[in-house]
């Protein structure tokens, strides 16, 4: 867990050796473990690095191999390191205390740019070879360390944050229009831009090569659906799903600090939590689990009707976990918060789950936690409900291997005769009256964008074409695939990762690891989803380890953060003051962004009713400390 960056010569003729410095000081916050930049006449390389896993306690980066002439900077977590070692020769004793870093830059001596065909983990890194004058960045399969850079006609300037980019004299802030038009409207843009024009983000799985005069982005990974596991019976998919989870959940927990991990009630985070907990007891390093939940002074006109209290001390009681810190949105303010994120990333961002989880941060710092456990990505692939598999016996007409599913019989799950035939009945009736009728329009008008400027832009045109594209029914696969490599899902993890890294803390996900992932998409789809149950393989292999409640829960009658309402009203005096200010102000502008109707309509509101106009409060709030930049475009 690191910030890198770096400046490129690219024509010879040298750099400000300012400008390094500049860029150290203007990524140094939170509270970096050790700080150095190693540079020569051709390039700069900084290195912040923040200690989690027990190997970066001895890491020293930037760190140059003198038998290579490589230096690497890297923000990295390497999880196949006893398979690199067998590839790489590394002795057992060597192993124990060698740093992630050293596995990268000893692999790419080997394996030169397809080293990252046999890395494993969430990371980001830059290598550069001396000898050839030959920059080389990587990063992770599923973009879960961020990287950005700018390719200026004379230098190559990368780092992990905007703000290493941002603070140098020869670029210029100008709006990328088309990312500020998609980002009012909602919609999730594939290309690899961000607000700046010029700055862009490496994609996941893609690795860039940097010499005099030339730049090259190339993929070296893409998920795929593989060719299909034959195994022997059903024990056997639940034995190796069960396995590699465990397995998943084991890389990410090695930590030389106390692990933490996020708990909703749900499925994918209490069965993360359960195999945590297990794994880290007997090291005498038990878990600490961070849960939402309602304050106990409920205010039944903010509050939802329940939260996950019960299911939650379920899961802690079933799983002996004694350290779980109930958090609440009892004293958050939505402007705050915004501007804290602000502050760090310097953009406006595209997931709000951030600005709505960011006391999580503070709970885990107090208990010294630098690594958060989520079960974030696992409805876009290992724990979707895959309904598509029932569509798809009814598609081929396999009705006898439907009903005896839906049966269940000899299971648990089993159905009685006359509830199986009224199943399958409302099953086929539902699938051949489905509505294909477009709501594409029913939110957009929620976003608070002005008519004239819809109009002008093309707004709503650009809004229906790409929700066409992007809200479908999963009905494949492949639509799985494109949810969880989808930009919005990157999104959420970039901005997440860059707060919690303000406190020292590293967020994983295990629900993305891509041997697990690769092994789902290979099993048969009846594993997917069996006996009228989604999750199937996941649930059966959680047998034992959570409550069964809690393991064949199909409700989810809380909210992933109870209680939401109340930081938009804790904040309603800020809100209603600023945007009546700013109604008055813009009223006689030729352009407009956000609708002033719908402005005034949001201040004359009672405060409790603010939730109401989240989407508006959020984007007008991100956009009002880039007023300069976006006038220079719309004036």
């Amino acid at each position: 867990m690191s910030i890198i960056f770096g400046i490129f010569d690219k024509t010879g003729q040298g750099f400000d050796k300012s400008w390094p410095e500049t860029m150290k000081k203007d990524l140094w916050h939170g509270n970096p473990d050790r700080v150095d930049i190693w540079r020569n006449s051709n390039i700069a390389l900084g290195n912040l690095s923040i200690f989690n896993t027990p190997e970066s306690l001895h890491e020293i980066l930037p760190h140059k191999d003198n038998e290579s002439n490589l230096i690497i900077v890297s923000d990295s977590r390497i999880d196949n390191r006893n398979d690199l070692a067998k590839r790489l020769n590394v002795p057992d004793k060597e192993l124990k205390m060698m740093p992630d870093s050293i596995f990268i830059i000893r692999t790419f001596q080997k394996y030169k740019t397809n080293s990252t065909s046999y890395l494993k983990g969430d990371f980001s890194f830059a290598i550069y070879d001396e000898s050839k004058n030959r920059l080389y960045l990587a990063r992770d399969h599923f973009g879960m360390r961020p990287l950005f850079y700018f390719n200026h006609p004379d230098y190559f300037v990368f780092s992990t944050e905007l703000r290493g980019i941002l603070t140098l004299p020869f670029f210029e802030k100008k709006l990328n229009e088309n990312w500020l038009l998609d980002f009012l409207i909602n919609v999730n843009r594939k290309e690899f831009d961000t607000f700046y024009e010029g700055i862009y983000s490496i994609p996941p799985g893609h690795h860039v090569i940097i010499e005099p005069g030339k730049m090259s982005l190339e993929k070296y990974w893409e998920l795929t659906v593989p060719e299909r596991i034959i195994l022997k019976n059903d024990q056997e998919y639940i034995e190796g799903y069960k396995e590699l989870f465990e397995t998943a959940v084991k890389s990410r927990v090695r930590s030389a600090f106390p692990v933490g991990a996020e708990l909703s009630g749900g499925l994918d985070s209490s069965s993360i939590v359960a195999v945590a907990q297990k794994i880290l007891v007997p090291e005498k390093n038990p878990l600490h689990v961070f849960a939402r939940v309602l304050p106990e002074n409920k205010n039944p006109e903010l509050d939802d009707p329940d939260d996950e209290t019960k299911e939650i001390k379920l899961v802690c009681d079933f799983c002996g976990i004694a350290n779980l810190h109930q958090v609440t949105m009892e004293d958050q303010k939505i402007t705050e918060n915004i501007r804290q994120i602000i502050e760090i990333i310097q953009t406006p961002y595209r997931s709000n789950y951030v600005a709505y989880n960011l006391n999580a941060h503070q709970y885990a710092k107090a208990e010294g936690v630098r690594t958060i456990l989520s079960g974030h990505g696992g409805d876009q692939m290992l724990t979707n409900t895959a309904h598509f598999v029932y569509q798809d016996y009814l598609i081929h007409h396999w009705y006898l291997k439907l009903f005896n599913d839906i049966r269940a019989k000899g299971t648990i799950h089993k159905l009685d005769l006359i509830n199986s035939f009224k199943y399958l009945y409302r099953l086929g009736f539902k699938s051949k009256n489905s509505s294909d009728k477009s709501k594409e329009l029913k939110k957009f008008y929620r976003y608070g964008i002005a008519e004239d400027f819809i109009q002008k832009h093309q707004l709503k045109q650009i809004y229906i074409k790409n929700r066409k594209i992007e809200f479908f029914a999963t009905k494949s696969l492949l639509d799985l695939i494109i949810k969880i490599t989808h930009r919005h899902m990157n999104d959420r993890i970039e901005v997440t990762n860059l707060m919690a890294q303000h406190e020292n803390i590293e967020f994983r996900y295990p629900l993305f690891d891509i041997d697990l992932i690769a092994f789902y998409l290979a099993i048969p789809d009846d594993m997917k989803y069996k006996f009228r149950y989604g999750r199937y393989s996941h649930r059966m292999a959680m047998e034992n380890e959570l409550p069964q409640q809690i393991q064949w829960r199909t409700d989810k009658h809380g909210t992933i953060n109870p209680g939401l309402a109340r930081i938009f009203s804790n904040d309603a005096c800020a809100i209603k003051s600023v945007l009546k200010r700013y109604s008055e102000e813009y009223d006689n502008q030729n352009e407009v962004i956000f609708s002033l109707k719908m402005i005034e309509k949001l201040v004359s509101e009672p405060d409790k009713k603010l939730f109401d106009y989240k989407s508006v409060i959020n984007k007008f709030f991100q956009l009002m400390p880039f007023e300069k930049i976006i006038d220079n475009k719309f004036a």
